[in-house]
């Protein structure tokens, strides 16, 4: 017989305060369970048993009063003709079986909300991006048409070929053409930048622009023979810098030096392809202020199209490279081995960013579906609890079905709980997902949400959830005999110890998965920020700003102004060195030209070397401290009317003149004249820190003025606000009407092109933080549980004479071996998950050894931890007091 503790003895007075029906029904059963309880508790020590024995008595004093409520609505119908009333009869039992174990409750409703937070907020930025469609009329008939050149793809579109498509086409209802580019506003105290696009009518036209007051432009406005000089202003920005003005439309503004009227202001929130905010200023493409950026062969525009009704965007591809061939026939100079693509406008605006969110996606359904494991083991050793619960209720006639269905009602219940509470981590978790790769993604920031869509997705997971981890305890309960675990309760709970064992399994291969992964992306940023960009960042500032070409109309114009700039930033204090360039590092800018080299024949475009082309004053390379390999830097003595010269960098020197110098060659870029190499400088990355080093030329920007150029300033201290204060007063100095932007030091442009990388890897990490400790967690419960229903058979092993390490050795063994069933698993599901990675790697294989061999003993140090801690619990039984227990 069961000796029963004094704690015990007194809940059991304690039960009649409880509803008379109530303990007639459940006393026993309740009294008996608390036995058990308190038993187990007695393993754990005095501390343990104390807390125990608190959590039964405070329960008790919670449930006495809502029995007595409850009492006036008994739950004992046991055979209820109408579904809803058993519906609801489960639910209220459910919240109830709940609100009795808070405890189990809090922990698992808090792992659910985890998983379900985490992916509710990646999926909320996922349909944003991928899923939802675009905000324009027919959206899946809209695409975007790019030009190519040979082996070169994606470039832009030479502004003759639009006018031949648009007129050629039999797949097109319309095209239209634009080119986005900063513009210069005037006129007023101080000069300013907009975000500026030179469009066509048709443009508008295409992407169903909506106005909010005004009109479009007409046909003959954009053209380029009869351009006229009026503007559509963003709502945004007829808010923003002209106060809602109502009599905006009418009024001139001063762009780039010419005076437009305005005659119409946009809808809130245009959406414009390729802006993730709408333009704050749109001008008629005739007014492009690149003298030669429409000319015949040189590329540049953009190209969207609205398909005509049932046309494929195959067909529409088709249709436009028969028009290139014809076009090739009629202009052979400029358009041999030229063609044209045709992209959906949406496939096109996710293909960046489609592998980067799914792989975010799949890391947080990863965790999702530990989580749900760790739940799902959790219930089994609730549910092997309950087993006398079952058997009574068994007894009294409820079907194997019912009890199934009441468990798993039970954790539909959790699972919603844990739904609703995952929504608000989602709200929160958005925000941050939002600041951080806002900037990165397809769609305005501002449109990520958790809207009503979202919830009924994070809703629906929460339900899939708690059906998935409520089947297999469901399950399990209805195969029980529960006669038989009446008479054994030991039994009862060793029964569903194999399932538990298999779900822990499950758990840390997956996390074994998610930290392979992190592990890769990690090793893969390390070896991106090693990348040597050949130049110092250092104390380097840098700044933007472009002519207006009205003004600045000839060349000896544009070297004027700048040489006078160059010479105020030199004379700033704290300045250590100034240049100019035409497209600094990682700034974005930057064009390529093919290149002919002389006494190697002619060659088509298509098939040109292709190199890119920097205008430079002196200094730049001091400034930028780019090391000077061969020959000479550029000198003041390059102005124009000189001889043209040219820098190379190292790898066009090797590449076009291997083991010779290329000193005194000639090259020429795209049909201009011949430039004389007089020097060659070291390679320094352009557009990102991870692409191959590009064929460069470096001329003077004496003999190449161009209106838009960089500013880079290399600084005595570290103060670069106080120096880009100057910059600005240097720069007004020689013309007051020239705004100035993008002051940004050379290291946030360093930081900017390893942060989306960064963020990847910080989220993926977090993922596989989360999901060792679930499964850590898991594996500690199991092995917690085992040894409680084993106290016994410890306490005759330490009575027969085994110490506590050997104890402790036997326990830790058990655990290795799931983690080593985990472990093998793992790798090979790690495996297969890394190759998915393959494109966001640099510097490091999928399958790297160092990375698979490093995360497994992280994990495998984690798990053996995680069992040491029952082990040790194990091996303080007292085995006499284990002996008289049941």
């Amino acid at each position: 017989m069961t000796r029963r503790s004094r704690a015990g003895r007194l809940y059991r007075g304690a039960l009649r305060l409880l509803p008379r029906d109530f303990v007639e029904r459940f006393g026993d059963e309740i009294a008996e369970l608390a036995d058990d309880r308190l038993r187990e508790a007695r393993v754990g020590g005095r501390a343990v048993y104390a807390r125990e024995v608190l959590r039964l008595f405070a329960d008790l004093g919670a449930t006495i009063p809502r029995e007595w409520l409850a009492a006036r609505t008994p739950l004992s119908n046991e055979r209820p003709e109408d579904n809803m009333d058993i519906l609801i009869q489960d639910l209220r039992f459910a919240a109830r079986g709940l609100m009795r174990r808070p405890a189990f409750t809090a922990v698992a409703a808090a792992t659910i909300a985890l998983g379900i937070g985490a992916n509710t907020a990646i999926f909320s930025v996922v349909d944003a991006s991928l899923i939802r469609p675009l905000p324009y009329d027919h959206p899946d008939r809209l695409t975007i048409i790019w030009g190519s050149q040979g082996t070169q793809s994606n470039q832009g579109v030479v502004y003759a070929d639009y006018v031949d498509w648009r007129r050629l086409n039999r797949t097109f209802v319309d095209l239209g053409a634009f080119r986005g580019q900063s513009v210069n506003l005037t006129g007023s105290d101080t000069p300013d930048r907009l975000i500026g696009a030179f469009v066509s009518a048709s443009f508008l036209k295409v992407i169903n622009t909506k106005l909010e007051r005004g009109r479009l432009f007409s046909e003959a406005e954009t053209e380029l023979a009869t351009k006229a000089p009026v503007a559509i202003v963003s709502h945004e920005t007829w808010v923003s810098r002209f106060g809602s003005d109502p009599s905006l439309v009418g009024k001139p503004l001063t762009i780039n030096g010419t005076v437009f009227t305005v005659i119409g202001i946009t809808a809130p929130n245009m959406p414009v392809p390729l802006y993730s905010t709408a333009p704050d200023v749109m001008v008629p493409i005739g007014y492009y202020p690149n003298a030669h950026g429409l000319d015949r062969g040189t590329r540049g525009i953009s190209v969207v199209g609205r398909l005509k009704p049932d046309v494929t965007v195959a067909a529409a591809d088709r249709d436009l490279k028969a028009i290139e061939k014809q076009l090739a026939n009629d202009f052979p100079i400029t358009n041999t081995g030229t063609s044209a693509d045709v992209v959906s406008l949406k496939e096109f605006g996710v293909a960046q960013s489609k592998v980067r969110l799914l792989l975010m996606l799949g890391a947080a359904l990863i965790v999702l579906l530990i989580a749900c494991a760790n739940v799902a083991n959790l219930q089994l050793a609730r549910g092997a609890s309950r087993t006398r619960e079952m058997s009574v209720r068994a007894a009294l006639g409820a079907g194997r079905m019912r009890m199934a269905r009441q468990l798993l009602t039970e954790s539909v219940v959790l699972s919603l709980m844990g739904g609703v509470i995952g929504l608000g981590v989602a709200f929160g978790l958005t925000k941050v997902l939002v600041s951080l790769i806002g900037s990165q993604l397809p769609v305005d920031p501002k449109t990520v949400s958790v809207d009503g869509g979202v919830v009924a997705f994070a809703l629906s997971v929460s339900l899939a959830c708690g059906v998935l981890f409520g089947l297999v305890p469901a399950w399990k309960a209805s195969r029980t005999d529960l006669t038989a675990m009446l008479r054994s309760r030991i039994g009862a709970g060793l029964s569903h110890v194999s399932t538990r064992n298999a779900l822990v399994v499950v758990q840390l291969a997956l996390s074994l998965s998610l930290l392979a992964s992190a592990g890769l992306l990690a090793r893969s940023l390390m070896a991106l920020q090693h990348v040597d960009p050949g130049f110092d960042g250092d104390r380097l500032l840098t700044a933007q700003f472009r002519l207006p070409a009205a003004k600045y109309d000839t060349p000896e114009k544009i070297w004027t102004m700048f040489d006078r700039t160059v010479h105020e930033l030199r004379s700033l204090p704290g300045v250590e060195s100034a240049a100019l360039v035409r497209a600094s590092p990682l700034s974005g800018n930057g064009e390529q030209y093919p290149t002919a080299i002389e006494g190697r024949g002619e060659v088509a475009a298509s098939d040109a070397a292709q190199v890119q082309v920097n205008s430079i004053t002196t200094d730049y390379f001091r400034t930028m401290r780019i090391p000077v390999l061969a020959g000479r830097d550029v000198e003041d003595g390059d102005r124009a009317g000189a001889l043209p010269v040219a820098v190379v960098n190292k790898t066009f020197a090797e590449k076009m003149w291997p083991g010779q110098s290329p000193i005194g060659k000639r090259i020429k870029f795209a049909g201009d004249d011949w430039w004389t190499i007089v020097g060659v400088v070291g390679d320094a990355r352009h557009f990102t820190l991870d692409e191959t080093p590009l064929l460069q030329a470096y001329v003077p920007h004496a003999q190449r003025p161009q209106i838009f150029t960089s500013i880079v300033v290399r600084t005595k201290g570290d103060d670069l606000k106080a120096v880009a204060l100057g910059v600005r007063q240097a720069l007004w100095r020689v013309d007051k009407d020239q705004p100035i932007w993008r002051f940004r030091s050379m290291q946030e442009d360093l930081d900017a092109v390893v942060a989306s990388p960064r963020v990847m890897m910080w989220l993926v990490g977090i993922f596989s933080v989360v999901a060792v400790l679930v499964a850590a967690v898991g594996i500690y419960g199991v092995l917690s549980y085992t040894m409680s229903q084993r106290v016994q058979e410890i306490g005759i092993r330490l009575a027969l004479g085994a110490d506590a390490r050997r104890v402790t050795r036997m326990v830790v063994a058990e655990g290795a071996k799931l983690v080593g069933v985990a472990v093998a698993i793992g790798l090979v599901g790690a495996s297969a998950a890394t190759r998915m990675l393959r494109t966001q790697l640099f510097g490091v294989q999928p399958h790297d050894a160092l990375t698979f061999v490093a995360v497994t003993a992280l994990l495998a140090s984690v798990a053996i931890l995680a069992c040491y801690v029952p082990a040790r619990r194990a091996s303080r039984v007292d085995p006499m007091e284990a002996l008289r227990s049941d």
